[in-house]
This record gives structure tokens, sequence and C-alpha cells, in this order.
């Protein structure tokens, strides 16, 4: 019988995609338990993790899980390549390879130092007793880390593997090697304005909620009140800016009180699929709400337009001269090939790579070498980046080890994204203005 609970999802590389594999130890013990396996369910991913965590030296009620987490990864991972795939140059399986990484291994290999110092692997038995010897950074494959922090009371499954997949550091270093940011549900609640809220929750709401409109307007305003305290209470404890997730006490302080991030999901959810309805390419609105907040002291609070001031005059500060280097640099081969300078202008005008290399006559591979985004973008973050941490409003953000880099990757992310439907990207505008010096 076909089930999300004995077949595991895995990367084949044969194929753009994967590939289902039947485990017939998982099905003699999910029928020898009488546990209805035909579709996933909460109530049966609940006893597979209570039975794991008791019989801890089981194998199969932890491989079962790892079954039916495996789909929603996969399922995840398609969706986001499906909405993704017009506008970055990606490939589903590398992808895929960064959290469908299960095999469904019975043993794992467990590093143990020797006497000498030296590490040797012992081979043990894949269940909770041995995940649960391990450090944070040594659980895998990462559909057994999802389910080792799973926390039933804050979210189902399906839910929190579909965040956790969102949040892989792995797959998120991929997407901005390719010139695409993922931006967390709660940065993206926090970053909406109340219009945005209702009007995503009118079009896209979640079929299975019975909130008013007028319910979910008072849900995310009060979410806007608790966000920023709760952040800071997170880097205060923690040291960092990212990683924060709604707890308990969160929860409950919001009106109305929530037992769990469901409604808070399904609100992120609806304005993703709304940014998407307008052809938004993706939700990059974290330089607006994440960096402006990270920059501002606890204590000090500036006018978020005088910050976002300061950014866009950095931003062209460095961004000019660096797309004027990079036009000279390449308008002495225009005689002999017009079309490189066709797909300049058309670059500056905001179409897409596939556009441009439709009417360049020319592949899409072509158009990316040619104008090489991900690096005059990086370069002009880079540099607007350096001269922003030295000056006495972005102080904070150099406190953080990662801050840096994640301001890097914020601004670039500014630099390549437009933000309202029908606006260019900040970065096309600055080869529009240079193409006027070639």
């Amino acid at each position: 019988m076909d089930s999300p609970y004995n077949n595991l999802c895995l990367l084949d590389p044969s194929k753009e995609g994967f590939s289902l594999k039947f485990l017939d130890s998982v099905k003699e013990f999910l029928t020898k338990n009488n546990f209805p396996i035909k579709e996933e369910s909460c109530s049966l991913d609940k006893a597979l993790l209570e039975l794991s965590q008791s019989q801890v030296e089981q194998t199969e009620p932890l491989l079962a899980l790892r079954c039916r987490v495996s789909h929603t990864i996969a399922e995840k991972v398609v969706l986001m390549f499906s909405e993704k795939r017009a506008f970055y140059d990606l490939e589903i399986n590398d992808m895929l390879i960064c959290v469908l990484d299960d095999v469904g291994d019975l043993f794992l290999r467990v590093p143990q130092n020797d006497e000498k110092g030296s590490i040797q692997y012992q081979r043990q038995r894949f269940n909770w007793s041995t995940i649960s010897s391990l450090s944070f950074k040594q659980i895998k494959p990462y559909g057994a880390d999802i389910i080792f922090h799973f926390k039933p009371g804050l979210s189902n499954l399906s839910s929190w593997t579909k965040r956790k997949v969102n949040s892989n550091s792995e797959l998120k270093s991929y997407l901005r090697h390719k010139g695409c940011l993922l931006i967390s549900d709660w940065a993206l609640l926090a970053d909406s304005s109340s219009r945005r809220i209702k009007e995503s929750w009118q079009l896209y709401c979640s079929g299975s909620t019975n909130l008013s409109i007028n319910d979910v307007e008072k849900l995310h305003q009060s979410y806007l009140m608790n966000y920023k305290q709760a952040k800071a209470n997170y880097r205060k404890v923690t040291g960092r800016q990212s990683g924060w997730e709604p707890d308990k006490d969160f929860l409950a302080s919001l009106e109305p009180t929530q037992n769990n991030v469901e409604q808070l999901i399904a609100m992120a959810t609806a304005i993703r699929r709304y940014l998407g309805g307008v052809d938004i390419r993706t939700n990059r609105t974290q330089l607006n709400e994440e960096l402006i907040y990270e920059a501002q002291p606890s204590n000090d609070y500036l006018p978020s337009e005088d910050l976002l001031k300061q950014i866009e005059e950095s931003l062209e500060q460095f961004g000019l001269p660096l797309a004027k280097e990079a036009i000279e640099a390449d308008c002495s081969k225009w005689e002999k090939d017009p079309s490189r300078k066709l797909a300049w202008e058309l670059y500056g005008q905001g179409l897409g790579q596939r556009d441009i290399a439709a009417r360049c006559n020319h592949k899409q591979g072509w158009v990316s070498k040619l104008l090489e985004e991900k690096f005059l973008s990086e370069s002009i973050a880079q540099e607007a980046a350096i001269a922003l941490v030295r000056r006495p409003e972005f102080h904070q953000i150099k406190k953080d080890p990662e801050g840096l880099d994640r301001m890097i990757e914020q601004l670039r992310n500014h630099l390549v994204s437009s933000e309202q439907e029908g606006d260019i990207p900040p970065l096309r505008q600055m080869i529009q203005t240079a193409l006027k010096y070639a």
C-alpha cells in the first residue's frame, strides 16, 4: 500500500527530482500495530513520536516518521522551485540535495574520541537513543534533525517541516548564490501592512480557519506590537539577530490568544501567495524591517526614513561607479556584437534573463555570464555595508559576528529586487544611468 509512512522520498540522480523507496520493515511494523497509514495524520505523527521517545531502542517508529517527513520536505522544495524557477537559474536536484539526504539507513556512523584523541566511528542503530547522544550539528540526515527538535505544542509536523526547510542554512546558501533570498514567516508578517494582510487573507486564506478578516487584522496588529520587544529580548539573551521563533509566552500575548503558530503560518502563507499573484518575484522586504530594526540601538530609535535614506545614498555612492565600470569594460565589444549592448539595455528596462536571451538570440547562460548580476550586486553591497557600519547609527550590527554578512545579503537583495509591483530594482536603474555615459 502506498503510504507516506512506509515510502521514503530520496534524491534520484538519474532524473530531475526524487523517487520513492518502499520499506517493508516499516510496513510490517505499522500493520502489526494497527496504525492507519493511508494518509498523513497528526494523531499518527504524535503516536509515532511518543513511541520513538519511549521505546528509544526501536528503529521502526523513527524510520516511519523519517519517511513521512521526507514527503513534506520534497513537497516544499518542489513548490519553492516551481515558484522561483522563472526568475532564477535553479536546479531542482541542487535544492533537494541540501535537505533530502535520507536514504533509509538503519545504522549511523557515530564519531567517538579514542584514547589518543583521534576520532573513530562506531556503527550504531538509527534510533532515538542514538540521535539523542549526538550534538546539535551531528544529527543527520536533515529529516531526523527536524523530527528530533519538533515541538508538537507549537505546530503540526507538516508546518514545522516546511518552516525548517525554509530556514535550512545549506538551502539558503544555495539560493543566495543564485540571487534569491528567503525571508522567514515571522519577518514577513512584521513587514506587512494592514492592507496587505487584509487583501491577502480575503484572496488566499486557509479554508480550515474560521477567523474573520477583522480577527485577522486584530491578530496582526497585536503581533506587530509584541514582535519588536520579543526580538529585542531574544537578541539580548542569545546575542543573535536571526533564529527567533514565537514561543508559548509570545503566543499568549497575542489578541486573540494563540495556542500554536498555525494561524500565523496561515497568514504568512496567504501573504506569499498574494505576493506571487501580483507578480512580485520573491518576498524581499527585509530591508525595510529587519535591517532597520537591527541598526537601531535599543534606546535610541531613529526614524526609519532617516536610516533608509542613508542606505540608499550609500548604495548610490558605490553603485553607480561600479555599474559604469562594468559597462565600460564591455562596451568595446559592442561594435562586433551589438546584442551585448542590447542585453544591457533590456536589463536596465527590467526584463528577465530569459526574455533578454530570446530578444538577443542567445541562451540564458550567455546573458547571465555577460551581466554578472550576482558579482556586481555583491560588490556594491559590500562597499556600501562597510561604509554604513562605520556610522554610529549602525553600530548594533557590528556587535553581531554575522551582522555584516547578513547586512550585505540584505543590501544585495534590495539591489536586485523590486518591492512594489512595476518598480525597476535599484541595480537596473543604475545600469540605465551608466548606459548614458557609454
